[in-house]
């Protein structure tokens, strides 16, 4: 096998021996450019010159601008053409190999007596640029994202570009760094701050090149890489290059910085070769400061030395420029006077470690300037620096900005992982997201849900109204779902016209999880529903939900769970949610059809009142207790247990709770009239949710004007947890009601937070002992004890005291006993329609 191997691949070398390659050659020295023989000079034609030698190929320049030699290249007019960058769109067009000839990176270049210094001074500037080139692709979408205002002036070189700006014509130019190091002193130029675009460069093919050809280029780059004495590290070195793909900032920086220690080492030593000398000329000591204060202001890094109590002693230009302050403004301020409180003393904290310890020490810092909202970050190395002998050391400081580069990687992230159109998590990220809950070790607790939502009929609206308005369709879908998700659910588009919703924290309980997630469907299914495009086509949605805990399942299940009951919700016709669980969807569905038909319920007559009498201790009936009851035609009697609680829910507890007032307010006005009713009164249950209500004092005092009701004998019966939310409101709004006559009963007294505070502070009448105490009254002391405390503390507060549940003539004589004189239960008689109340009585 080996041997068959060896032989292929010697055929193949062979085969493309003595072959010509037609190569494009634009002027971009130092990295390519030909003679005036016609030869291939500059680091990326030499070394393909020497690939060509050494696989026995003939080349054939064809000079030409960089356009036209793309233009060549795609024609299929030329076979290579050295020193092109890779990009997704050229790599749709052209032919790469796969291993980089080196690494480069873009930055722009300005004369001495410019001063620009970040992206936005840009503004109202004139930018020569390589047309076609990938300086001004990338620039020009930076522009327009900024919306900055920039004269473009295209260039066939990078040389015409400096000579654009050295003659005026243009304030910047847009260069590679190679050119620009190598040319820009010629020119009188100098490199800004803004480095841009690190690029892998390539010798991009023809579509119709032999692979074979670009095989072998990988193949001789990759040895020549392996060894440090191969022709490809002499070239570089001829032309002063020293690039290394790995580095982790710019290799010039790290050269600046070695030379800036070696200039530092220099003077230190200098320093103490001068005061051994005192005879040698001061000149020459003013002579090597300027040089030293030339050098350290010439590298692109913000250079500092600050004294042992952390004030500054030295800064270099950059500094300067940083802080908008002259160098002798800064020497002797510490940080606090240029970083706010926050960024200075995280700075003070690491200087005081580097000095302590005696160590160097590579950090990375996010500071914000006075006056400045912007979080910069610098990579910053920190050494301890002996200044004289004896004395404390003082601290060096290196940092080099690296906001734009980490900027740029945040963007980067962003297409990853997130939606382009509508700014959601994409399928990427959810599958992330949802591998971390699906997984036994590390998942969540309790059970989670998956939501898959998909729009009815969204091909439609492409087909019918274009894409455009599809689009916008789906933009508007997303931002609505995600006002009606909470903070920790997660919302991604995971695909054309679908999204999905992830949610943790469900609970422990099934049943519970899944009431809540029917819920949250059912919103987000109405959500949808209220939505129209620009022509008022009707818009639906359908759900797929399942139900799963880390331990039980993975991500494709989940998904494959939640995707199959998706299309049992849309083979149902659509605008529904249906659940992966048969059994689960049962009951959920259930509860949605008993929900449905209470909305209908008021409307249909199905609600009725009966009452339950209240009498005293000599069996005189007092009063009545008004109680809700449903009578469904299929289901029968519904427990008020069951219904209410969901009336509560859904905010049909309001309407109802409104209807119940009514009747009673009417049954008391027909008593009135009757000399042998007139005395009674009628308790009714408000709910939390009908009291809270801004309009609820209004209503009551509406239905007592309309119905002409004796304020006094209406009783509105409230709980515990009623007068512990919002303790301020519920007072104020019973003392609205209370100053109209209508009385107050605090119901189940002792099952809720039991607080004796609210006691004396709000308008009470009475106190309604829980029929849970009374029936375990003679059998458990504790319950005694409990009602014997409750009657003492109501009687000494000036409360009427009922107590509910008595069933037997036991629990009767008991209470008699212990002063408790009004009682309620089914020794006196069950709840009855009010036409048979008396009777059965």
């Amino acid at each position: 096998m080996l041997i068959a191997l060896f032989t292929l691949g010697s055929w193949s070398s062979a085969a493309l021996a003595n072959e010509t390659l037609r190569v494009g050659v634009y002027h971009n020295p130092p990295k390519l450019f030909a003679d005036e023989q016609g030869q291939l000079r500059g680091v990326l034609g030499e070394l393909l010159a020497a690939i060509a030698h050494q696989e026995q190929w003939q080349l054939e320049s064809r000079a030409c601008d960089f356009q036209q030699c793309l233009t060549l290249l795609e024609q299929g007019d030329i076979d290579l053409l050295p020193d092109v960058a890779w990009s997704e769109e050229r790599a749709q067009r052209f032919a790469f190999h796969s291993e980089p000839v080196m690494h480069s990176w873009s930055q722009l270049y300005q004369s001495s007596d410019s001063r620009v210094e970040a992206i936005l001074d840009l503004e109202q500037r004139r930018v020569a640029i390589v047309d076609g080139s990938i300086q001004q692709s990338y620039l020009a979408a930076v522009i327009e994202r900024f919306a900055i205002d920039v004269t473009w002036l295209k260039v066939d070189s990078f040389a015409a570009g400096f000579q654009a700006v050295a003659s005026g014509d243009a304030d910047l130019v847009a260069s590679n760094h190679l050119f620009g190091d190598w040319r820009a002193h010629d020119y009188g130029l100098h490199e800004t701050p803004i480095i841009f675009q690190p690029t892998r460069l390539f010798y991009a093919a023809s579509p119709t090149l032999s692979a074979d050809v670009l095989e072998r280029i990988d193949v001789v780059l990759l040895g020549w890489k392996d060894d440090m004495n191969s022709v490809y590290y002499e070239t570089l070195r001829a032309w002063r290059s020293n690039i290394s793909s790995d580095s982790l900032a710019p290799a010039w920086l790290w050269w600046g910085i070695a030379l800036l220690l070696l200039v530092l080492a220099s003077a230190l030593g200098g320093n103490v070769l001068l005061k051994r000398r005192m005879t040698i000329s001061r000149a020459r000591l003013t002579t090597n400061e300027t040089l030293l204060t030339t050098i350290l202001d010439s590298v692109d890094a913000y250079i500092y030395i600050k004294t042992p109590s952390l004030k500054y002693r030295y800064v270099n230009r950059q500094i300067s420029n940083l802080f908008n302050y002259p160098a002798e403004q800064i020497i002797g301020k510490g940080d606090y006077e240029f970083f706010d409180t926050a960024s200075a003393a995280e700075m003070a904290e690491v200087d005081r470690q580097v000095l302590a310890s005696g160590k160097k020490i590579t950090v990375e810092e996010h500071n914000v300037l006075q006056g400045n909202e912007r979080v910069r970050t610098f990579l910053s190395i920190k050494m301890p620096l002996e200044v004289a002998p004896g004395e404390a050391p003082c601290l060096c400081g290196i940092s080099t900005e690296l906001t734009e580069y980490l900027e740029m990687q945040s963007r980067t992230h962003h297409l990853v992982f997130y939606d382009a159109l509508t700014g959601l998590p994409n399928r990427r990220l959810l599958l992330e997201s949802l591998a971390e809950v699906t997984d036994p070790a590390g998942g969540p607790c309790g059970y989670s849900a998956i939501l898959i939502a998909d729009l009815d009929n969204f091909r439609l609206v492409n087909d019918i109204q274009g894409h455009e308005s599809g689009d916008q369709l789906l933009i508007n879908v997303a931002q609505k779902l995600q006002q009606r998700l909470t903070d920790d659910a997660t919302l991604a588009r995971f695909s054309s016209d679908e999204f999905v919703v992830l949610l943790n924290g469900l609970g422990e309980q099934q049943s519970e999880a899944a009431a809540n997630t029917e819920k949250l469907a059912r919103q987000l299914l109405e959500t949808v529903a209220q939505l129209r495009n620009d022509r008022a086509l009707p818009i639906s949605a359908s759900i797929g939900i399942t139900l799963f805990n880390s331990a039980d399942h993975g991500v494709n299940s989940v998904l494959q769970q939640a995707d199959m009951a998706l299309q049992q919700a849309k083979a149902s016709g659509g605008n529904t949610l249906c659940f992966f669980n048969v059994e689960m969807q049962t009951s959920v569905l259930e509860r949605a059809s008993l929900e449905g038909d209470l909305h209908q319920a008021l409307a249909r007559n199905e609600l009725a009142l009966h009452y339950q009498v209240q009498v005293d201790h000599q069996g005189v009936t007092t009063g009545v207790e008004a109680l809700l009851r449903w009578y469904h035609p299929q289901r029968g009697w519904v427990s008020p247990a069951t219904f209410i609680p969901l009336a509560e829910e859904n905010g049909l507890i309001v309407p109802i709770g409104h209807w119940v007032l009514q009747c009673a307010c009417e049954q008391l006005a027909k008593w009135a009239n009757q000399p042998s009713y007139a005395a009674l009164t009628i308790s009714v249950n408000v709910s939390s949710v009908q009291f809270q209500q801004p309009e609820f004092v209004r209503d009551v005092e509406g239905l007592l004007a309309q119905t002409q009701a004796p304020p006094g004998r209406l009783v509105l019966e409230v709980t515990e947890s009623l007068l512990m939310r919002e303790p301020t409101r519920v007072r104020n709004t019973m003392l609205k009601l209370r100053a109209q006559g209508v009385r107050f009963a605090l119901d189940d007294f002792g099952t809720g937070y039991s607080s004796l505070s609210y006691l004396k502070r709000l308008p009470l009448d009475e106190l309604k002992i829980d029929q849970s105490f009374i029936r375990e009254l003679l059998t458990d002391k504790t319950d005694a004890a409990i009602v014997d405390t409750t009657i003492l503390l109501a009687v000494s507060l000036g409360l009427n005291v009922v107590a509910e549940g008595v069933e037997k003539k036991e629990q009767l004589d008991w209470l008699k006993g212990h002063g408790c004189y009004r009682y309620q239960g089914y020794l006196f008689g069950r709840p009855t329609p009010i036409e048979y109340l008396f009777e059965a009585y």
